[in-house]
């Protein structure tokens, strides 16, 4: 009986031990929780928008002959020479029998620089006009642009003849005559050009220096004044230039020196000329662009 006593007193003080003694902490190994990744931020790419060609609208043609002209003038005036030359092309179309849209040509070409074309043109409007002063001056001034100043005397003469007050064709022979150095006939011109209706300064300019090479100094004095009256800058500056001057002509002393063999010097400072040489450049040169050009329609 006592052993069972004791037996069960053992039982009972091992299971208090078993509660009241400490064991090993358990560890239990839990799963990592997820981790859910951070949500991606996209930057949005700027759009490019790529321009759209800007397309210029084609103008269209006139369909009358009369609006293409003037339209085609007033283009020309301007400097949009591309535009001014397709309007008159198109007046071609729609007037084969009309001069003045090869005359408006003709111009153009002469402006551009464009040679070629601006005898070709100038020809076709003789052709359409053979009585037309202005047809004939136009050609005059498509062949003195490229040096055929023959030819250019030829178209300046008929122009002249056909209509005698056209001081356009006068100025511009005289022109011709100068660039050749035919002072007397320059002269002749440039006189018939001075005494119409319509002469402008540098007309009177080209005359003054032709009275010049001649040494006719009164003379061109007087024609400087006359168009530095009339706004020319060129003839003031010419007149200026005579202010005392009594002659343009130093005839060299030819004379050996029979000690040297050399021929006289002239004196210093003084600027020596051959008979009839040009003057300096500035008395040669006919006055600005203007002088060979008509500077407006008859």
């Amino acid at each position: 009986m006592k052993s069972q006593l004791s037996c069960i007193l053992f039982a009972l003080v091992a299971a208090c031990g078993d509660s009241s003694t400490p064991s090993a902490t358990r560890v239990s190994s839990l799963p990592p929780a997820p981790v859910t990744p951070a949500p991606k931020v996209e930057t949005p790419t700027p759009k490019v928008e790529t321009p759209t060609p800007k397309v210029e609208e084609a103008h269209p043609l006139p369909t009358k002959y009369s609006e293409a002209m003037t339209d085609g003038k007033a283009l020309a005036a301007k400097g949009d020479h591309a535009r001014a030359r397709e309007l008159f092309e198109a007046a071609i179309k729609l007037d084969k029998k009309r001069a003045e849209p090869h005359i408006e040509l003709a111009r153009l070409f002469i402006s551009t620089g464009e040679r070629g074309p601006a005898v070709i043109a100038a020809n076709k409007a003789v052709k359409l006009a053979p009585e037309s002063s202005q047809a004939w001056n136009t050609l005059g001034r498509a062949e003195l642009a490229r040096f055929n100043y023959d030819g250019a005397i030829t178209a300046f003469r008929q122009s002249t003849e056909l209509n005698a007050d056209n001081v356009w064709a006068w100025n511009n022979l005289g022109f011709a005559h100068l660039a050749l150095k035919q002072y007397k006939e320059a002269i002749d011109a440039l006189v018939e050009a001075t005494s119409r209706k319509g002469a402008e300064g540098y007309m009177w300019n080209n005359l003054g220096t032709a009275y010049e090479q001649l040494d006719q100094l009164d003379d061109a004095r007087t024609a400087f004044d006359k168009g530095g009256a009339l706004g020319s800058k060129e003839a003031v500056a010419s007149r200026k230039r005579l202010e005392g001057v009594k002659t343009t002509v130093v005839i060299k002393d030819t004379k050996l020196d029979t000690k040297d063999d050399k021929a006289d010097k002239p004196a210093k400072g003084e600027k020596t000329y051959e008979i009839r040489e040009p003057s300096p450049e500035e008395s040669t040169k006919p006055e600005g662009e203007d002088a060979g050009v008509e500077a407006k329609p008859l």
